[in-house]
């Protein structure tokens, strides 16, 4: 592996790892830049269309503005009474699902020095309609179980690409938070 020279950037997958190792670096010198809160505002349009906002943030000590507002539109398809002006809330979990574990992969192979050459993932999560309708014998109300499946290709061996995917699936927020139950605060106002 080619040696750093001093100000060098280097760049894998095309992540930066220079800033990379230099953030896990300010992190283990002050663990409270590590504290994230991140944000979402949704409003309701009409049936089942609403639409979410992300503008800020807070993480390395303050409050972040970003560049771009996203704005996310969740429907549901006509045959659950909807217009499909956005994938319904429960796509939008497979596609967050998805795209964390594969960041956190990407991430991790280029701070182990393994390039990533292809990535692609499928996910199906099965889920039983009468426990959003309140009907006797579902399960549960959310996914009873999710198929994740994902192709990677790159420079590792197929063992370190098949570690490095378990390795991203353990680190990734979103799978923790799907396969490990959050606690969630509701709270109630009027306007």
């Amino acid at each position: 592996m080619k040696t750093m020279q001093q100000n060098e950037t280097v760049v894998r997958n095309g992540v930066d790892v220079t800033a990379l190792m230099g953030a896990i670096q300010a992190i283990s010198q002050d663990t409270t830049l590590a504290d994230f809160v991140f944000r979402s505002e949704n409003k309701w349009m009409d049936g089942g269309h609403n639409r979410s906002m992300i503008r800020d943030f807070y993480g390395v000590g303050s409050d972040q503005m970003r560049e771009v507002t996203f704005t996310m539109d969740a429907d549901e398809p006509s045959v659950l009474l909807g217009f499909d002006r956005g994938a319904n809330p429960v796509e939008y979990i497979l596609h967050a699902l998805a795209a964390c574990v594969t960041t956190t992969t990407v991430y991790h192979a280029a701070a182990r020095g393994i390039r990533i050459d292809r990535i692609e993932s499928k996910l199906e999560g099965n889920l039983d309609l009468r426990g959003l309708l309140a009907m006797p014998g579902a399960t549960r109300n959310g996914y009873e179980k999710v198929v994740f499946t994902m192709k990677i290709e790159g420079s590792g061996t197929p063992e370190e690409m098949a570690e490095i995917v378990r390795f991203g699936q353990s680190h990734s927020p979103v799978f923790d938070i799907v396969s490990n139950g959050t606690m969630i605060d509701v709270r109630v106002e009027s306007f």
